[in-house]
């Protein structure tokens, strides 16, 4: 889960998302999830090159510094440390020319894959949530940091309805509180901060009812792209891994109607409620990644009541893409083929802690002052 988008990052991340960063997610993914984000504004800078700044259609992003590779990692794309790749210019800048629509958009540099950085030449920046800033980029009408209005004051919301009620068409998630814009961020769309907006209701409250595959979600809300909320209706939480909580919903049958109203918990989707994690066998211990000729081993012999996921640079941190399997010895295991390359990864153990690999003694850091670990595959 967050990071937040990163979140991802991240992020969470991740993510977005995932952690390690979790930007996509991330996340924490959030995902870079940037919480209670406070804007610092800095005088503008130039617009003709040197700088990341806003075009006609869009962005460039620039960065400057030693680098075998540069992603931009933002709101608009889910804190993805992939999606969007700078190109190295001959006088050793790193750019990219981006179409957006016209907003305000979080973002960080993601440099060799790990290392997220905050944009040197951007001229606004806010609160990560996780001791950092995140970029500030303003796109479009008011695109000077002088220029952006100030939200409008919200219409008095109605008290709290409960959370996420069943029904026929699907689960149906409420907000009450202030904000232009809510999104429904979620292990069911990787904990993108814009592919589920809410609408608002006329009695100032916000709404989504979505159709959901049977299972249990973990969930927060993002208001104005950005502030990360739970939900005060749900009836169970989950810790974030940052401090916070996140809601759950948990989803039965195969209408999408919701069991429980409000109701949740932060692991991969399941049928049935998790069943009692089985005890580690003697001897049983997480060990290094294992090279076999159907692909790579990956083990955890920690505590984890529900799930297990394998998260890394190559799924983009995604929550619930590489899920392992409980062994009869009570570690959890999955087989991945990788291309060559070095990768950063993390497991995520019920849906929402991320512990790097204790059977591999090789990490790095993660940018949230943790460790990912690293896997080189040849």
């Amino acid at each position: 889960m967050k990071i937040r988008h990163l979140l991802f990052v991240t992020m969470l991340i991740a993510s977005a998302g995932c952690a390690g960063g979790w930007r996509d997610g991330a996340g924490p993914g959030a995902m870079a999830l940037a919480q209670n984000a406070t804007a610092a504004t800095a005088p503008a800078k130039a617009a003709d090159g040197s700088a990341t700044h806003a075009t006609a259609d869009g962005a460039l992003f620039v960065y400057k510094g030693d680098a075998t590779s540069v992603n931009a990692a933002g709101e608009f794309n889910a804190w993805s440390t992939s999606a969007d790749p700078l190109t190295k210019q001959s006088n050793g800048t790193w750019t990219l020319a981006k179409k957006l629509a016209a907003g305000r958009y979080l973002y960080k540099f993601v440099v060799n894959g790990t290392e997220w950085k905050q944009d040197a030449g951007a001229a606004e920046a806010a609160d990560d949530g996780f001791g950092g800033k995140n970029s500030v980029l303003v796109v479009g009408a008011g695109s000077s940091a002088a220029g952006v209005a100030a939200a409008p004051a919200a219409k008095p919301a109605a008290a709290p309805a409960a959370s996420a009620p069943a029904s026929t068409d699907g689960v149906t998630f409420r907000y009450s509180g202030a904000g232009n814009t809510v999104n429904v961020a979620s292990e069911f769309n990787n904990w993108s901060t814009s592919a589920d907006a809410m609408t608002k209701q006329a009695d100032g409250t916000w709404a989504l009812t979505k159709k959901l595959a049977a299972g249990r979600y973990a969930y927060k809300f993002v208001v104005d792209g950005s502030n990360w909320k739970e939900d005060p209706a749900a009836k169970e939480t989950v810790d974030d891994s940052y401090g916070g909580k996140n809601a759950i919903v948990v989803v039965s049958g195969a209408s999408g109607a919701s069991g429980a109203s409000g109701t949740a918990a932060a692991s991969a989707p399941s049928a049935a409620a998790p069943a009692a994690a089985k005890p580690l066998a003697a001897g049983a211990r997480s060990r290094a990644p294992q090279v076999t000729a159907g692909g790579i081993v990956f083990t955890y012999a920690g505590a984890a009541k529900s799930s297990v996921a394998l998260c890394g640079a190559w799924n983009n941190w995604a929550p619930n893409a590489d899920v392992l399997t409980q062994q009869a010895d009570g570690t959890w295991t999955i087989t991945k083929k990788l291309p060559a390359g070095s990768y950063a990864y993390k497991f995520l153990v019920d849906g929402s802690n991320w512990k790097a690999d204790e059977g591999n003694p090789k990490s790095a850091d993660d940018g949230f002052g943790g460790k990912s670990s690293v896997l080189d595959v040849k």
